[in-house]
């Protein structure tokens, strides 16, 4: 490898190498027990009551915030990937069809694998407002659409030079921002399981955007 090749590399996959030790940190700071604090006073945070079973807000706020999850679930984003794939095959954009399907569909794996290697249990400390049986770190809801509307955004963003205004990428980052936070308020994650999702998925965009950007151009 040149010199010259060598600083490209680094250049193209300096974020997702800044990503991947942000997330080996957090995991060692999350299961050393340093963030049990931080993660009991933010479930506790959105409880109206000492005994954790009355989300905060009257009942409309939480209809909203069950709104929002749904924003997350596993049909909707399954539903816009394999919509915008369909549309970039018919466009005949086949390399960036691939790759989108790998960053989305990478994120549901990645999110199976860890989740079973980890193992940890979900927040027994206050009532669940929606039924959640899996693991809970990471946070799948979290990894998945951020992973997912991250994509999407690239691609918006790529595809027409008037989608590149900060509305846009404002919009869609409050909307998975929103969605992890969701999983906090209902009660079944931890806000580390959230912060890592987060984490997660800015290390697999990240790693597989230039690919989707040179797919494009």
């Amino acid at each position: 490898m040149t010199a010259q090749s060598q600083s490209s590399w680094v250049q193209a996959y300096r974020l997702p190498l800044v990503f991947l030790l942000l997330c080996i940190v957090w995991v060692g700071v999350t299961f050393s027990g340093v963030l049990d604090g931080f993660d009991r006073a933010g479930v506790l945070a959105f409880r109206a009551d000492s005994a954790g079973a009355d989300p905060v807000g009257p009942l409309w706020v939480e209809k909203a915030v069950l709104g929002l999850t749904h924003v997350g679930d596993t049909i909707t984003l399954i539903i816009l990937s394999v919509g915008t794939i369909g549309w970039l095959m018919v466009r005949k954009q086949r390399s960036a069809a691939l790759y989108l399907l790998v960053m989305a569909g990478g994120s549901f794996l990645l999110s199976a694998i860890l989740k079973a290697v980890f193992g940890r249990a979900r927040p027994d400390i206050v009532e669940h407002v929606v039924h959640a049986s899996s693991a809970s770190f990471p946070s799948g809801h979290t990894l998945r659409s951020a992973a997912v509307f991250l994509s999407l955004l690239m691609l918006a963003r790529l595809y027409s030079a008037s989608l590149r205004g900060r509305t846009l990428v404002i919009g869609v980052s409050l909307l998975f921002i929103g969605i992890g936070l969701s999983r906090i308020y209902l009660g079944v994650h931890w806000p580390s399981d959230v912060i890592f999702g987060w984490l997660v998925a800015g290390f697999w965009v990240s790693l597989w955007s230039p690919k989707l950007q040179k797919s494009m151009s």
